[in-house]
């Protein structure tokens, strides 16, 4: 499903997801410089064919794994790859950043977690909100709107 939302040019954004892939927007302000993208393309750059540029200063990018998306940072291959990989530490990753909330996106469909699990987050005192990822990536860029510190945590659909 393609997002419909204004593009926000400094800050990570969902662009669009379905089954097995995510397309996220990168703003040139927070490349990791890994990848050119400019009025030149991207010749030479390895794996190109997952990157599309949207417009100067905005590329998008299309993930296959797990992630941790923030509006300021994007951690890719988040380590759980499914619902049944996920342990405490996933969770302590998370509470180890400075946020409010963090919205958790369970994969095709909403599975809460067992509680001993996501306790690190809890024992912070953030909030957590569990969905569906398709749920979550929508949420995502309404909450990024609000200009909240948060995380989404996204499982692969």
């Amino acid at each position: 499903m393609k997002i419909k939302h204004d593009q926000n040019i400094q800050n990570y954004g969902i662009h669009s997801y379905s089954r097995g892939k995510i397309t996220i927007t990168v703003p040139n302000a927070l490349d990791d410089g890994v990848f050119t993208c400019g009025p030149e393309g991207t010749e030479g750059i390895e794996n190109a064919d997952n990157i599309e540029q949207l417009h100067f200063p905005i590329r998008k990018e299309t993930l296959y794994q797990s992630l941790i998306l923030m509006p300021d940072q994007l951690i890719k291959d988040w380590a759980p790859q499914s619902f049944e990989d996920l342990s405490r530490d996933h969770f302590e990753i998370l509470a180890s950043y400075d946020l409010e909330l963090i919205l958790f996106g369970s994969g095709s469909t909403l599975r809460w977690p067992d509680p001993a699990l996501f306790s690190p987050v809890i024992d912070k005192g953030l909030g957590l909100e569990v969905m569906d990822t398709g749920a979550a990536c929508r949420t995502y860029n309404i909450l990024m709107a609000d200009q909240r510190r948060f995380a989404a945590a996204l499982l692969m659909i």
